[in-house]
């Protein structure tokens, strides 16, 4: 099973494409992980990324109105204009933690209907404020639906649960069963995202996250896919923190992303 690497546009959106795009390719990345505007710029975007040749997984954040109805239309208008982009999944931000289980269970029963018709995956992310905010609750929708595929990014359990999730196995052991896509990231029992995971006082957070990320590979293969696409997403400001006296990020986001893919290799081979 291949292992294609991708690199999020989340932090570089200030760097020109083909400047970012070019850093991508050349440290062995497959493609990139974004959003595509509502625009006419979309075909650019779509253009520059054939220029490199590089595939690109298409990231749903945008939805965040607060009425389910307009919420919905939303949501279904974003998913449409990344289908019409052909990436290789869409990973999605899905829902609110506010919503009813029934409003939530909509939502992902109609981005399912668009994954059929368009023949794109549909993965939703495992995140903070989103329909699958905590390993409990998530755990209710994965019984329910048996089709629903994740973008599993562990941290932010973690965060909500203040802890590594010990005391929830069976809500963990089946979401990496449903996980097509994985958010690589570190986070700790307080936070999303721990400073720096390449310090040592990070070793048992890192870790755990090792071990997580390996049994949602072998997972993937035991299911027999081709391959699986895993984004290193140690993120910037505000996830990344700065020095309160000198303002200097503690840690860089490309070099810990680098990291964190050699970690997954070194662990994988």
């Amino acid at each position: 099973m291949e292992l294609k690497f991708i690199y999020p546009r989340w932090g570089s959106a200030d760097i020109p494409w083909p400047q970012f795009l070019q850093k991508v390719k050349e440290n062995g990345y497959d493609g990139v992980e974004i959003d595509l505007p509502l625009s006419t710029k979309k075909q650019e975007i779509l253009a520059i990324l054939k220029d490199f040749e590089l595939d690109f997984v298409g990231q749903h954040w945008e939805t965040t109105e607060v009425n389910f109805e307009k919420h919905k239309e939303q949501y279904k208008k974003h998913l449409y204009n990344l289908v019409e982009g052909k990436p290789l999944l869409i990973n999605s931000h899905t829902g609110k933690d506010f919503f009813t289980f029934e409003q939530n269970a909509e939502l992902l029963e109609m981005a399912f209907t668009i994954e059929k018709e368009a023949d794109i995956v549909i993965t939703h992310e495992t995140h903070r404020s989103r329909f699958s905010f905590a390993a409990h609750v998530c755990h209710t929708f994965l019984k329910e639906f048996s089709w629903l595929k994740l973008t599993s990014d562990l941290s932010h359990w973690c965060c909500v649960a203040e802890t590594l999730l010990e005391n929830q196995q069976d809500a963990v052991n089946l979401a990496i069963k449903h996980t097509h896509h994985v958010h690589a990231r570190v986070g700790s029992s307080q936070s999303a995202q721990v400073i720096d995971p390449r310090s040592d006082g990070y070793a048992t957070e890192l870790g755990q996250f090792k071990k997580w990320w390996k049994q949602m590979l072998s997972n993937a293969e035991q299911e027999g896919r081709d391959y699986i696409t895993i984004t290193p997403e140690y993120g910037p400001e505000p996830y990344a923190l700065k020095h309160p006296k000198t303002e200097q990020l503690l840690a860089d986001q490309w070099g810990v992303n680098q990291f964190i893919k050699k970690k997954i290799i070194e662990g994988w081979t």
